[in-house]
């Protein structure tokens, strides 16, 4: 309790942003499904504001969402970026193995 006391003072955190951090423990906990299922109820797993019970955890819903919708997004665009970054090296592996005579002085 002591370290998220300081977290609060050093961060000037909210009450609902010391709730998000001590849910997000819990789910990150080696606690047994079961613990985490009496801590944070019993739809814990699912993603977003369908896995939250505010009346255990005392997080919006919105909150949640927000922080799910943004996730999504980021991986989203991490997947793109991959899939981008493997076309172009597919088109140079492609340009290198032409049959066609190297550019520049022989």
């Amino acid at each position: 309790m002591e370290e998220y006391s300081i977290a609060a003072q050093v961060w000037k955190l909210s009450s609902c942003d010391m709730c998000e951090l001590a849910r997000n423990s819990v789910l990150m906990s080696g606690f047994s499904h079961k613990v985490k299922s009496y801590w944070l109820g019993p739809n814990y797993y699912k993603e977003g504001p369908e896995g939250n019970d505010i009346r255990r955890t005392n997080v919006p819903d919105i909150r949640l969402g927000y922080r799910n919708e943004t996730m999504c997004e980021e991986l989203n665009l991490i997947t793109q970026a991959v899939r981008t970054e493997e076309l172009e090296s597919i088109e140079e592996e492609e340009d290198s193995l032409s049959m066609a005579p190297l550019p520049g002085p022989r």
